[in-house]
């Protein structure tokens, strides 16, 4: 009779390890299957693995240098850096060419904050004292790298009086790109449409936009962001195969990740940008952030850690065309 239990329960273990081993090949297949090559994110890897050739490859940089506030830039309209730590930055630059269309004047935007409550004491103003330094250079990628060698294209300082809630300030600086770019160049006048019908359209887009990643779509996003693509490849920002591969391992993440939660958009403002012919909302509630966000898992220091994600989504409506697009 013992060695009657001891054959059930040598049987019953096979078959429950066998399911396990079975399970577990099926999430190692499925892992398997999440990197082949047909997926539909490969379309962008292979828009970046496209040999530019120009003669030189002038890439366009902002640093900021801040003293007392916090601070955003825009370039034509579209943010592309923004600092609300209390400590000085180093070494930050960053590349601005995907905001540049072509060769010629770029409006530079500069948004000052002041402090806020720190270590008990409230700073509401901006003050004399404070400041702000904004440095454009630019460098040829084409040539192999040096410290220190490129070219100082524009410095601008903040004029700060005392007592000031806000400040903003816009100016131009000229830039030579061997690229021309349509982008949002020929897309409609936004601020020409009724503000409560487009406010709906943007609306319903961002609403979209949340159930492909709910839904793990990666067609369909791919669908919507290639056009996007298929010109950032173009603007010099991407050159660096390094750089193209975590920015498009950040979004292939998104689309393995085992647990997406869309928030619900936060209080926000429209902001218009391109000469009115960009659309993005920003949120009211997080300074410097977009509207749009969402929960997903990532890895970091060795742990799978749940993150909210907000990604600014930058529309615009096609020449002749009358559905809201992804430009940027």
């Amino acid at each position: 009779m013992m060695k009657l239990h001891t054959h059930i329960f040598y049987y019953w273990a096979t078959v429950i390890l066998s399911v396990f081993v079975f399970c577990g090949s099926c999430a190692q297949d499925h892992k398997k299957n999440k990197t082949m090559k047909n997926r539909p994110i490969n379309k962008i890897y292979e828009l970046h693995k496209q040999k530019i050739d120009y003669p030189s490859m002038p890439q366009y940089f902002v640093e900021g240098y801040q003293s007392g506030c916090f601070y955003e830039v825009y370039i034509n309209g579209l943010l592309v850096f923004k600092h609300y730590e209390n400590v000085g930055l180093m070494n930050h630059a960053t590349p601005i060419n995907s905001r540049i269309l072509k060769s010629g004047p770029q409006k530079v935007t500069i948004k000052l904050f002041p402090l806020g409550k720190i270590d008990g004491k409230e700073y509401t103003t901006i003050d004399a004292d404070d400041s702000f330094r904004l440095k454009i250079f630019k460098r040829d990628k084409k040539q192999p790298y040096e410290a220190g060698a490129y070219d100082i294209v524009k410095e601008h300082y903040a004029t700060l009086t005392d007592g000031l809630p806000y400040y903003e300030e816009t100016f131009i600086f000229e830039a030579e790109v061997p690229y021309e770019l349509k982008g949002w160049s020929e897309s409609q006048i936004l601020t020409d449409i009724d503000k409560d019908k487009l406010e709906k359209e943007i609306l319903a887009f961002y609403k979209e936009y949340g159930q492909i990643l709910e839904k793990r779509d990666e067609k369909k996003w791919v669908d919507i962001v290639i056009q996007s693509e298929k010109e950032e490849i173009h603007s010099a920002d991407f050159f660096d195969k390094e750089k193209i591969k975590l920015r498009i391992d950040d979004f292939t993440n998104t689309f393995d990740n085992e647990d997406i939660e869309i928030k619900p958009l936060d209080k926000y403002k429209i902001i218009f940008s391109g000469d009115g012919k960009v659309v993005s909302l920003q949120s009211t509630e997080r300074r410097g952030k977009s509207a749009f966000s969402f929960i997903e898992n990532i890895d970091y220091q060795g742990e799978r850690q749940k993150v909210r994600t907000s990604r600014f989504i930058y529309l615009h409506k096609p020449k002749g065309s009358n559905k809201l697009e992804i430009i940027r």
